[in-house]
């Protein structure tokens, strides 16, 4: 078989000092599957069987062809799809789940190797019965992680014992597994009658969710622990916090709707369109199949040759569509979640995405989609479209787990009026990539999801009608390092009191972001390109807040001495 990646050799390595039982996470596009092959490889060396386990018909195929050119000489069956070989002919069999959990499925000899693929998937009750004894050697394979309840828990660490860091974002960049990006964030306003019926949904949601924290010990955070409460709740009808927690969900639900169908996004889509007909391909990622097919449509009558990709379509047709995006034939597609997970597609230069995903697991699958390398070394694109004001807005704390991730690797991050996307995305699609000795690297840390609340002059400041560019050359400009003298001013007791005094005054976004760059809460201090990154801002609002704070500290110091109060230093007072 051809060569591994060093973080295939790694993984590898510590799945097998790991007793040949674990789960190695790796985001899509870095070739986890290389991984399983070399374990199959170890397993035959032992004659060992082998069951690779995959969620899908696509993914079938698609490891039947990857072990069939890695290992020519290995006998390898499938088992769904219509074929129903078994381990008589044998040595490696690839099933579907649905086919290895049915009645009379071929069973390895014990002490096998089982592969189960987007592992994530098989924490059921019923998918979980593949999970036997029979086989010695385990190993599992997802992008991350994660699911709504409790199977990962329950069914699927304790089968596979522990998790290996395979390959995250960073790595994946770090060794030119994955193409350099640049993130461009598009504000789109709802219609007066979208604006209103969403903020009815809002209203309800956010009261049934406060009674909900308040009333029933739901847990406020992280989200996916409330959603979890909530959906459980929500099966105990006859009871009054299982109709709140239906109340909620449905409230959601249409609050999301709006989000994604909202008819800015899709005449947003046709002014894109002159910039997507120039990419060599395309994906535009949407919730529901009714924006799929109307985002696809404005696009054909803007000359872009696209196609919806949804459950609407059989599986002929689906089959026909991918095959004309893969010759090109079709240079978009604009697909809900079908294609999140498990299908192969070619090398994508722009990701569009008109439709959050509340799940952080589908987000990362669809940044990996975009994220493969490209011939060239071609610089991917990100078009990320949101409703101000809502829980899409990046300023309101919006895809921070998402973008925290993503900005770790951009090159470049703006926030454009839709007028000026065009022309910057063309011109993104023609810049060629400077290279760099290694890509700048920003700490994780994983915010929690919270109900948006406005952020007051931090909101105001971001404005929405110029594009502010976060680049790595502004690490080396005065004004994305803090000065020794200024932190070693601010540290000293005094004026440390009178800079939290000055933060007390500040929405929570924005003292949390004075604290970070001057280290107020005992850290290191942090840069403003690092601050901006992580609060996912332009740096010159970092850089503002930061001034802001030093000419407060200065007044204040001055008043300390004069007993007057200067007129530039706001009285001091806490907000809620």
């Amino acid at each position: 078989m051809t060569e591994l990646r060093a973080w295939q050799k790694e993984a590898f390595e510590a799945w097998r000092g790991a007793g040949n039982r674990a789960i190695v996470e790796a985001v899509t596009g870095t070739g986890k599957t290389r991984v399983g092959v070399a374990a199959i490889v170890s397993a035959r060396s032992l004659n060992q069987q082998v069951l690779v386990v995959v969620p899908t018909i696509d993914l079938l195929e698609q490891w039947h062809t990857e072990v069939k050119q890695q290992l020519p000489s290995v006998s390898v069956g499938r088992r769904g799809n219509g074929h129903r070989d078994d381990f008589r002919h044998s040595s490696v069999l690839i099933t579907t789940i649905q086919s290895a959990i049915m009645k009379g499925a071929p069973q390895p000899r014990p002490g096998a190797l089982m592969i189960a693929d987007e592992v994530h998937r098989y924490g059921t009750d019923g998918f979980a019965r593949v999970f036997t004894d029979r086989f010695d050697h385990r190993l599992g394979l997802t992008a991350t992680l994660e699911r709504q309840d409790e199977g990962v828990d329950t069914h699927i660490l304790p089968y596979f014992r522990t998790k290996i860091a395979g390959c995250d974002f960073a790595r994946g960049r770090q060794d030119n597994v994955l193409a350099p990006v640049r993130v461009m964030t598009v504000a789109i306003e709802f219609t007066p009658d979208e604006r209103i019926r969403f903020e009815e949904h809002d209203a309800i949601a956010r009261d049934a969710r406060k009674n909900l924290i308040s009333k029933y010990d739901c847990v406020a955070s992280p989200f996916g622990e409330f959603m979890k409460t909530v959906t459980k709740l929500a099966e105990q009808r006859d009871l009054p916090e299982g109709r709140l927690a239906s109340r909620y969900l449905s409230a959601f639900s249409k609050r999301r709707s709006l989000l994604a169908d909202c008819q800015g996004k899709i005449d947003a889509l046709g002014t894109l369109a002159p910039a997507l007909a120039k990419s060599d391909r395309s994906i535009v990622f949407s919730e529901t199949k009714a924006s799929a097919e109307a985002g696809s449509a404005v696009l054909r009558e803007r000359g872009v040759p696209s196609s919806a990709y949804s459950s609407g379509l059989d599986r002929l047709a689906r089959t026909r569509v991918l095959q004309q995006f893969r010759s090109g034939a079709l240079t978009n597609l604009v697909a809900p979640r079908v294609l999140d997970e498990g299908i192969d597609v070619p090398a994508v230069d722009v990701g569009v995405i008109i439709a959050s995903s509340s799940s952080r697991r589908q987000m990362i699958q669809r940044m990996g989609r975009v994220l493969r390398l490209k011939p060239g070394d071609r610089a991917a694109a990100f078009v990320i479209m949101y409703v101000p004001e809502t829980m899409e807005d990046p300023a309101l704390g919006a895809h921070e787990a998402f973008l925290e991730q993503l900005l770790e690797i951009a090159e470049e991050q703006v926030d454009v009026p839709i007028a000026q996307a065009p022309a910057l995305l063309t011109e993104w699609l023609t810049r060629p990539v400077e290279p760099k000795p290694e890509p700048v690297r920003v700490p994780s840390k994983l915010p929690a999801f919270v109900e948006p609340v406005a952020t007051g002059e931090l909101s105001r400041s971001l404005g929405r009608n110029s594009a502010v560019a976060v680049s790595p050359t502004a690490v080396s400009s005065p004004t994305a390092v803090p000065m020794d003298s200024v932190a070693d001013w601010i540290g000293t007791s005094g004026n440390l009191d009178l800079m939290l005094r000055y933060a007390a005054t500040l929405t929570a976004k924005e003292a949390r972001i004075l604290v970070d760059v001057f280290g107020l809460g005992g850290q290191e201090a942090r840069s403003a390109m690092t601050v901006a990154k992580s609060e996912v801002v332009p740096i010159e609002i970092v850089a503002k807040i930061r001034e802001k704070g030093i000419d407060a500290v200065r007044g204040l110091e001055s008043l300390e001495g004069s007993g007057g109060m200067p007129s530039a230093v706001p009285v001091v007072r806490l907000r809620s």
